[in-house]
C-alpha cells in the first residue's frame, strides 16, 4: 500500500511523542500543542481558505491526541469525573483501563451505567491481523465504537488506520471517524480502543452500519547474517521515522439496536452576547444528547470578519470545560474532545452525562468579557463561568 507523505510525517511524529512522553509533564505537554498550532497558524497565507486552516488543525490534533490522550495517563486523568461512579464493564471489562485515559471517560461511563451499550463480538479475519467489534453506542449526533484487533508480529497492531463510517444499505459515508483512547496490552500484543464518528442528525440513525478501516504494524528491522544493520537502524532513528505496513480494507457490517433511534437531544438556549475588545461573540445554544455536548458559538456577522480575525478570535475566545452536578451534589466534569468551524462561528463538543439528568451544567470560558487580550497565553490565564442550566 502507498502511504502519502503526510501520513508518514503524522506516524513519525507519533512515534516521536510516543517515545518522549515519559520525559513530559503536563505543562510540557500544553506548551508542545501550543507551538504546533502556532507554527500551522505561521505557516498559512492571509488567502488561505478555511477548509486549508481545518485540515492543519486536523492533522496537529490527529498525530498529538493519538499518542497524548492514550498514553499520557497522568494528564489525561486531570479531565475526568471528579467522583469515581461505579461501571458495570461486563464483558467488556477488558476496556476499564480506558476509563482513565480516555477523555471520553465521562461519556463512557454514563453510557455503561444507563445500558446505553450494545455489546457485540464480530470478528473479522485479514491475513495475518484479526479485529473485533466489541460494543457500540449511537445517538442522533454520534456513533462510539469499542474493538479489539492483533496481528501475529512481534510488534503487534501499531493503530487503526483510514477509518469510514457508511450507512451500510445505501453506501452513504456518515464521518471518517478519530482515535483516541488507545493503549496497548504488554502480554499478548491485543490493541483496544475507541473511535468516535460524528453524524448529522438530520438525517435517519441507519438500521445498518458499515465500518472500514485498515491496521497498521511497525516493520521489524532487517536482519543481515543474524544481526541488525547497525547503520541502517541508526539512520532511522536519526531521521525519526518508522517503516510501517497496512492490512487490506477490512469491514465490519453490524446492525444498530433499535433502541438508539429513540431521539434523547436536548436543545438548551443560551443567547448571551460578550464582547472582547472590539470582537463580539454570541454563544448561541447548547445541544446535549447522551453520547456529546456541543456549544455552538456564532460571530458577529455586522464586523465582516476576514480569515485572519476569525483564527484569531477562535484561538482566544472558546470554552474550556464543563462541570455537572447531580441530585446528590456529585461533580463531573465534561472534557473538550472536539471543534469545527461552521462559516458563521464555531462549533465545540465535549463528552457527555446527559443520560445521569444533571440538575446543573456550567460552561467556563477562556478570557473575560470587556478584557482585551494581544496573546493566546495572557486568555488562558483568565475564564469566567456561563451558567447553562
Amino acid at each position: 500500500m502507498t502511504t502519502s507523505p503526510e501520513e508518514k510525517a503524522l506516524l513519525a511524529d507519533a512515534y516521536e511523542i510516543n517515545k518522549k512522553r515519559k520525559e513530559w509533564d503536563s505543562a510540557d505537554t500544553t506548551a508542545a500543542i501550543q507551538h504546533g498550532l502556532a507554527e500551522a497558524r505561521a505557516s498559512r497565507s492571509i488567502k488561505s481558505r478555511r477548509g486549508k486552516w481545518i485540515t492543519v488543525l486536523s492533522a496537529v490534533s490527529l498525530a498529538v491526541a493519538v499518542i497524548l490522550f492514550a498514553s499520557l495517563g497522568d494528564f489525561g486523568q486531570q479531565r475526568l469525573t471528579s467522583s469515581e461512579s461505579e461501571v458495570h464493564w461486563g464483558k467488556l471489562e477488558p476496556f476499564r483501563e480506558l476509563l482513565r485515559r480516555d477523555q471520553e471517560s465521562a461519556t463512557l461511563t454514563s453510557a455503561l451505567n444507563h445500558n446505553y451499550v450494545q455489546p457485540l463480538d464480530q470478528t473479522v479475519t485479514m491475513g495475518k491481523y484479526t479485529f473485533t467489534l466489541d460494543a457500540l453506542m449511537a445517538d442522533e449526533n454520534r456513533v462510539i465504537l469499542l474493538y479489539s484487533a492483533q496481528t501475529d508480529t512481534p510488534s503487534g497492531v501499531y493503530s487503526i488506520e483510514n477509518t469510514k463510517l457508511m450507512d451500510a444499505s445505501t453506501g452513504h459515508v456518515i464521518d471518517n471517524g478519530s482515535i483516541n483512547g488507545i493503549r496497548f496490552s504488554d502480554q499478548n500484543h491485543v490493541l483496544r480502543g475507541r473511535t468516535t464518528f460524528d453524524r448529522n442528525r438530520s438525517r435517519p440513525l441507519p438500521e445498518k452500519l458499515n465500518f472500514e478501516f485498515q491496521l497498521s504494524s511497525a516493520v521489524s528491522d532487517r536482519l543481515e547474517d543474524g544481526k541488525v544493520k547497525e547503520k541502517e537502524k541508526e539512520q532511522e532513528d536519526n531521521s525519526q521515522e518508522r517503516k510501517y505496513e497496512f492490512s487490506q480494507k477490512m469491514n465490519v457490517i453490524v446492525a444498530l439496536d433499535p433502541k438508539f433511534s429513540i431521539p434523547k437531544t436536548e436543545i438548551i438556549p443560551v443567547n448571551q452576547m460578550f464582547k472582547f475588545g472590539e470582537y463580539e461573540v454570541l454563544i448561541a445554544d447548547v445541544e446535549i444528547s447522551p453520547l456529546v455536548t456541543q456549544v455552538r458559538l456564532d460571530y458577529d456577522p455586522k464586523q465582516q470578519l476576514d480569515y485572519e480575525k476569525e483564527s484569531f478570535i477562535s484561538d482566544i475566545i472558546q470554552p474550556l470545560e464543563i462541570v455537572t452536578t447531580s441530585k446528590n451534589g456529585d461533580q463531573t466534569t465534561l472534557s473538550r474532545n472536539g471543534g469545527r468551524g461552521t462559516g458563521d462561528g464555531m462549533i465545540y463538543s465535549f463528552s457527555s452525562n446527559f443520560l445521569d439528568e444533571p440538575e446543573s451544567i456550567i460552561l467556563k470560558m477562556r478570557g473575560k468579557p470587556g478584557k482585551v487580550y494581544e496573546k493566546e497565553e495572557d486568555a488562558a490565564k483568565d475564564q469566567f463561568e456561563i451558567k447553562i442550566k
